[in-house]
């Protein structure tokens, strides 16, 4: 248990000497200096810590236990706010602190803490927070996670165009930042794994009095658990999204574009969306585009399809512009809508313990991400060998690769009827 003492160096002087004070955190830590306070020896009384209740001291003593009584209560308060941290980041903290009490250093008064400095220092201090549940500190993996969301919502913000402050992290932030870590390949688990940290953020925000938007705390802000809804388009879908008329809606024709070549090459949205003409190559005789993938800072070349071919001619050899990736968001149901992709799918959720179903038209569900696993669906149903399909797609697992590919059990039916087995040529022999 921690405990404060004074006491004086020098018990024989004739002359008036400093109070020092000795603090005791553990056996290992402890932390010593003098108070501004001075005294003769001969009025000090060690016992009680204190000045003596003599006549000749009498005008020294009241002022003097006053200030030792006063920095005894600074010293528990100080540590009393420091419980969750280790002894060595206390004894740091409150050197600092006792530095300020002594007037040694000037208080340098912060700037009220906006959201991404708030974040910064937040984790900064968890480096050395102790869980007071069980003593110990926090992982290197749980600060691993910190790092990690600040990083996406960081990448968020700049791709969407969206500034990120304690009063924009609403329902809205919320539904694009989940579509957003969908798009990066993140499963629903991980997702919610972040959006719990985030939720965290801001209760800590709140706690501080730095925040007063209170959205995050919505039952619609919820950390998403399960199986996530998504679709795919066949080629059926893609054809009539491509065969649409966009000429006079420059913005939908931009993202239609954008979204087919991400349809016809696998990339995500923060691939396929700024590709420019130096990814362009030929190998072989072949074109492709060249591509360093974001997420994982691999090299990808992927053989250009005729559609992709077909956008880049339209564009003059280029390819389209970049967007918001939100923007792309917003123009895909529209585009879904215009191309008569009104098939209704029934999403099923759990909410409360109980199973809700209903039934949404399928261009309210095509996202950037769609694009993706559409690519993936149909190569693999066009019977594209699972390993090239991978080696786009960046999948190295087969089982997650197999989860990923949206086809129905009709759709797997005639697939599995097209293998050798089933033809009429197949001839069985009776051992």
């Amino acid at each position: 248990m921690a405990s404060v003492k004074f006491l004086l160096r020098n018990k024989k002087a004739i002359k008036p000497v400093s109070i020092y004070y000795d603090i005791h955190l553990s056996a290992k830590d402890r932390l010593r200096g003098a108070t501004k306070s001075k005294i003769l020896p001969k009025f000090w009384d060690e016992r009680n810590q204190k000045v003596r209740n003599v006549a000749s001291a009498s005008s020294i003593k009241d002022s003097i236990n006053s200030k030792l009584s006063e920095f005894d209560s600074f010293v528990f308060e100080k540590i009393n706010n420091y419980k969750t941290y280790s002894n060595q980041k206390v004894t740091e903290l409150l050197k600092e602190d006792i530095d300020v009490f002594f007037g040694k250093k000037i208080v340098v008064i912060e700037k009220e803490l906006t959201f991404y400095p708030f974040i910064d220092k937040f984790i900064e201090q968890s480096e050395n927070r102790i869980i007071e549940s069980t003593g110990a500190k926090i992982s290197d993996r749980t600060l691993h996670d910190y790092k990690r969301v600040l990083e996406l919502i960081q990448s968020f913000e700049k791709e969407n165009n969206y500034e990120i402050t304690f009063d924009t992290i609403t329902l809205d932030f919320y539904y694009a930042f989940v579509n957003y870590l969908e798009e990066l390949d993140f499963s629903i688990n991980t997702i919610g794994k972040f959006i719990k940290v985030l939720k965290m953020f801001m209760n800590k925000a709140t706690e501080e009095g730095l925040n007063t938007n209170l959205t995050f705390r919505n039952k619609r802000f919820m950390k998403p658990t399960g199986t996530s809804e998504q679709i795919y388009l066949n080629i059926e879908e893609l054809n009539k999204i491509i065969a649409l008329n966009l000429k006079d809606e420059p913005i939908l024709d931009n993202a239609r574009d954008l979204f087919i070549i991400g349809a016809f090459t696998g990339l995500r949205v923060s691939d396929f969306n700024g590709l420019t003409k130096e990814n362009i190559s030929t190998h072989q005789g072949k074109r492709i585009f060249k591509v360093i993938v974001k997420k994982t800072g691999k090299y990808l070349p992927i053989p250009l399809h005729p559609e992709v071919e077909k956008i880049l001619a339209k564009n003059g050899g280029h390819p389209p512009k970049k967007m918001y990736a939100q923007k792309i968001n917003d123009s895909l149901s529209k585009i879904g809508f215009k191309a008569k992709i009104k098939e209704n799918i029934t999403i099923t959720s759990i909410k409360g313990g109980k199973k809700i179903t209903k039934n949404l038209p399928k261009y309210d569900l095509i996202k950037n991400h769609t694009a993706r696993r559409s690519f993936c669906t149909n190569a693999y149903l066009a019977g594209m060998p699972e390993i090239d399909i991978m080696a786009i797609s960046g999948h190295t697992s087969l089982k997650t690769f197999r989860n990923y590919i949206k086809i129905t059990a009709d759709e797997r039916a005639v697939k599995i009827a097209e293998n050798p087995f089933f033809q009429k040529k197949t001839k069985l022999e009776i051992v």
